[in-house]
């Protein structure tokens, strides 16, 4: 058996933005190549006129920096990340006004050295999913938040603004990312993390992504009106020809 990773996703637009003629503020991305695999998950702050653009940048910076990361033979693993995510943000934002496209960043990133990269800026939630079952949550503390202010990728984004982990490869079955439009939603995480990876594996990443599209577009909750997003990274067994 070979193990190898694979991805799926799905985004929706909120019954809010339908009514306001406005586009999915939301954006997703994946990526798989010889040096390495990922996901990334945006999204847009609401109250800027270009967030949906923002956040179709924020994914795509994920995989620039990722790909610089991972092939930059002279620097190699000491290029920071998150700090080459903002550099790149900021650069595909020309011309435009970087502050009226602010957008949150998540972000899952296997580089091909053993661990498994994961990172969040500003609202929704990036929850790696265990092989001996448990998780590690990374999100925004609300409760010790005096503001109403998001975090998300801008001119004044430091390295300290990130939540950031590392986890091993071997230890890893998945990595789920979240909008706020659905992490806000959810009451067991646990058990709705352990059942999105559970019911997806051994299905194709197009078979998967449809299934998850048909669940978010009709999220039973009381914050439907919220676009959302979910990706998913995971580690699944193939046999050997």
């Amino acid at each position: 058996m070979t193990t190898r990773c694979r991805s799926f996703g799905a985004s929706v637009i909120g019954p809010s933005h339908v009514s306001a003629m406005k586009p999915n503020q939301d954006a997703w991305l994946r990526f798989h190549h010889s040096w390495g695999d990922g996901i990334a998950v945006s999204d847009g702050l609401g109250s800027k006129l270009l967030s949906n653009i923002g956040s179709e940048l924020a994914c795509q910076s994920v995989f620039s920096a990722a790909r610089r990361t991972a092939c930059d033979k002279t620097n190699s693993r000491n290029l920071n990340l998150v700090t080459d995510i903002v550099a790149q943000w900021l650069s595909m934002t020309i011309p435009l006004d970087s502050k009226e496209a602010a957008a949150t960043c998540l972000f899952a990133v296997r580089l091909n050295d053993g661990v498994v990269r994961v990172g969040i800026l500003g609202d929704g939630c990036a929850v790696a999913v265990k092989n001996d079952g448990g998780l590690l949550v990374l999100a925004e503390d609300k409760k010790k938040s005096f503001s109403n202010i998001t975090i998300a990728l801008s001119t004044d984004t430091q390295d300290r603004h990130w939540i950031l982990s590392e986890i091993p490869e071997l230890e890893c079955r998945a990595v789920v990312l979240c909008t706020d439009g659905v992490s806000d939603d959810i009451e067991d995480l646990e058990g709705f993390m352990h059942g999105l990876v559970a019911s997806n594996q051994g299905l194709s990443s197009v078979t998967a992504s449809r299934r998850l599209f048909k669940m978010i577009e009709g999220w039973p909750v009381p914050k439907h009106s919220d676009d959302k997003t979910i990706a998913c990274l995971f580690q699944d067994e193939v046999e050997d020809e």
